[in-house]
């Protein structure tokens, strides 16, 4: 998933997976966009764990990278809840996944039951517990969420979900997309789409 900064008053001026024949792996993410200090920020922007506004959007990849399906929310609403309704959108078009790749934000014993429901099986990274020893010679680093430091070690999945994290690259590379200049969603939802029909062309 990602996300995308809305434009600040200065910058107002400032303009496989499904493969070719079937999908038998998904990657999921989501990536934080931060919203602007305009008087008002618009629908679907909320403050973040970091401590300034944003949007988030939720996107779905094959296992090539190539982008399937987004959802858009608010910078502090949990992934949780967007990664079956994207699961679900995507069955809608009929696209069946064997196995659903995603990072630790999306960790859950009771989404892992509904994927598994849906046919699916999930390769979700586990977070480390509070209290529970680091192994040694495990990679770390320090990390804010809100006003409180944690440290995070390296994930051992993470390799699995590179496609995700280019095409979260490309789409980030795109102004439009990186900061959200839209106050209304539907408007910022639909330039993702415009992105996303981009990058099919330009790298599928």
């Amino acid at each position: 998933m990602g996300a995308a900064r809305s434009a600040a008053p200065g910058d107002r001026d400032a303009a496989a997976g499904a493969r070719r024949g079937g999908a038998d792996r998904l990657v999921a993410a989501a990536r934080r966009r931060v919203a602007g200090q305009r008087e008002k920020g618009g629908a679907k922007v909320a403050r973040t764990l970091l401590g300034s506004a944003g949007s988030r959007f939720h996107l779905a990849v094959d296992a090539a990278g190539a982008p399937l399906e987004v959802r858009l929310a608010a910078g502090n609403e949990n992934e949780r809840q967007h990664l079956l309704p994207l699961v679900d959108a995507l069955a809608a078009r009929k696209i069946q996944p064997d196995e659903l790749w995603a990072d630790r934000g999306y960790a859950s014993r009771e989404l892992e039951q509904a994927l598994r429901e849906r046919g699916i099986e999930p390769r979700i990274s586990q977070p480390r517990r509070a209290g529970q020893p680091i192994p040694p010679g495990t990679a770390t680093r320090t990390v804010w969420r809100g006003r409180r430091r944690r440290t995070r070690t390296a994930d051992p999945q993470a390799r699995h979900r590179w496609p995700i994290e280019r095409t979260n690259a490309w789409l980030k590379s795109m102004r439009r997309i990186a900061t959200r200049y839209d106050r209304k969603p539907e408007n910022y939802l639909a330039f993702l789409h415009i992105a996303i029909i981009v990058i099919l062309i330009r790298h599928f």
